[in-house]
């Protein structure tokens, strides 16, 4: 079993998996042809990452151990696993007849086969990444999963894909997960198998317009937290207007979900990835850049010593969810986030939507615990939160087309290409003047500014290639910026004895003297002129992921 809280544990693996379901191609809805849910996603993903070259990044897998019902019935219970599986000896038309029963499902006799190999993606990826086998993982599978809950399939959803992979990081040793879902709609299948298990942390950014947009649930709303042991581990932030983009979500990364991520320490963390929210979609109606889906992931993925695994769910503009895609693929291979440009102002609902959550939360979590409550209200002058959580859903209304969308229509951003991915990767040099030794408090022992401080950082870096320093400042170089009169006494220092010492140290001000802390200062100047000279004076290289190989100009 693998001590996953070891916080001294080393992750030597650098491979990124990416993994499809070949299958998911037989996964079809026969009444509605141009459907957005459809294999032309996963088509146009592949498309793209083949184009760039990031595909030949990560390590591909297309095959995987099959799963059994004993499998699904951790997610998903006896009587729903038989409806489905029986599908497979059906007529479409009994099978048509079927999904009526379920909310927004298709399927043909060929989809449990097919959702039964991408849950045997997820859990494929999840073992070999909670077992260092690989660093993190990508799932571009169909169908997709998040609504599917104990009891139906839902919203074209088959079987719960983060549930089951979920599940396999259980059996291989976590024992906190954190699932983050993007997508523009809640993963209300997700957040009800997991609502009293306060081993999951599950977080929801989506739209909701106060219930008035699918699944039109209240259970969407900021005030549902969880129920027994997994109150406080249950977290939505509905999103009560159309149009919200990079600094709403920006916002909710930084002032709401990082706090909560990083106090919660997940040992893994899986990423229900819909790319609906992205501007051009056209079942989202929202702003979110493809970019800042990969801050998102770059900014998380320190967590769990970078054990991640993402996983597709929506997204239906096809061009600009195969971006979204690329982006955050290159963040799981290393590459830094690019740039965000005109950030607008958080829209306020969004801020609304933010405190009404906090304020639950702070009763569970000390990360909010800065924000005021009734009881701490008596001495502050800080404004009271008190929201209240409104739904506003009317059956009666007419639900949104979600069937023939006419991709050629939609909107199109731009791609990155091949040349785009000759970015910096900076070198670091670490220099170490290792006679700072000789530099120390005699009279103190547990002086806190003492040698062992640098010692203990060296411990941790020696995998690196280090350059002993050598390099002394001369006196001209220590004058530019102190007096001689100051140099000249630190000289003396260096033939004094130790009575000398005691009562030169008595003359100064919290400084501790030895004959060789004037060489050991030059030392740490020299060092870090040698550093400045070397970056100031060094070629410009440039590293070219695709060859593994630097450019350098001068």
């Amino acid at each position: 079993m693998l001590l996953l809280d070891d916080k001294t544990e080393v992750r030597n693996t650098s491979r990124t998996l990416v993994g499809f379901n070949e299958l998911e191609n037989h996964h079809k809805n026969v009444i509605c042809p141009d459907h957005p849910e459809s294999s032309l996603r996963i088509t146009r993903i592949r498309e793209l990452l083949e184009k760039t070259g990031v595909l030949d990044q990560c390590d591909v897998l297309t095959d995987f151990l099959e799963v059994d019902e004993q499998d699904l019935e951790l997610t998903h219970n006896k009587e729903m696993i038989e409806k489905i599986g029986n599908s497979e000896n059906m007529e479409q038309d009994e099978i048509n007849t079927l999904c009526t029963y379920f909310d927004s499902v298709f399927m043909t006799n060929k989809s449990n086969d097919a959702s039964k190999q991408a849950i045997g993606c997820v859990r494929d990826l999840t073992h070999q990444i909670i077992n260092n086998k690989a660093a993190n993982g990508f799932a571009i599978i169909r169908p997709p999963g998040h609504h599917a809950d104990r009891k139906d399939p839902c919203g074209f959803c088959i079987y719960n894909n983060v549930a089951q992979a979920a599940e396999e990081a259980f059996l291989n040793g976590a024992d906190r997960i954190l699932i983050v879902d993007l997508d523009v709609h809640h993963g209300n299948g997700t957040q009800n198998i997991f609502y009293d298990d306060k081993r999951v942390l599950y977080f929801s950014i989506h739209r909701y317009e106060y219930g008035k947009y699918w699944p039109h649930l209240k259970e969407g709303n900021f005030d549902h937290v969880g129920e027994g042991s997994g109150v406080g581990y249950n977290a939505n932030i509905p999103l009560n207007e159309t149009g919200c983009g990079d600094s709403d979500y920006l916002s909710i990364l930084f002032n709401v979900l990082l706090p909560l991520a990083a106090q919660f320490d997940p040992h893994f963390v899986i990423f229900s990835v819909g790319f609906d929210s992205c501007l051009g979609d056209p079942l989202g109606s929202m702003l979110l850049s493809p970019t800042c889906y990969s801050h998102i992931i770059y900014h998380l993925k320190s967590l769990a010593k970078g054990r991640l695994l993402l996983v597709l769910e929506g997204g239906y503009n096809h061009q600009v969810c195969a971006v979204g895609v690329e982006k955050c693929l290159r963040i799981l291979l290393g590459y830094p986030p690019e740039k965000i440009e005109n950030l607008e102002p958080v829209k306020d609902s969004t801020v609304v939507s933010c405190l009404g959550l906090i304020s639950i939360l702070r009763n569970y979590w000390t990360c909010f615990a800065l924000y005021p409550s009734k009881s701490s209200m008596r001495l502050s002058e800080w404004p009271l939160i008190e929201i209240s959580a409104e739904f506003k859903y009317n059956p009666e209304e007419k639900p949104a087309d979600t069937a023939n969308i006419d991709q050629e229509n939609l909107l199109k951003i731009e791609e990155n290409s091949v040349m785009d991915y000759q970015v910096s990767k900076n070198e670091t040099m670490i220099y170490y003047n290792e006679g700072d030794i000789r530099h120390r408090d005699i009279t103190d022992s547990e002086h806190p500014e003492k040698p062992e401080r640098t010692a203990k950082i060296m411990e941790k870096l020696r995998d690196f290639t280090l350059k002993k320093s050598e390099r002394i400042a001369e006196d001209d170089e220590i004058l530019l910026v102190h007096t001689e009169q100051m140099l000249n006494e630190l000289k003396t220092t260096q033939t004094m004895t130790q009575d000398e010492l005691d009562n030169k140290m008595d003359e100064l001000d919290s400084i501790f003297l030895t004959n060789d802390t004037l060489n050991v200062a030059k030392t740490s100047v020299g060092t870090l002129l040698q550093v400045g000279k070397t970056l100031y004076f060094s070629s410009t290289k440039t590293w070219n992921p695709l060859t593994h190989s630097v450019i350098e100009s001068e």
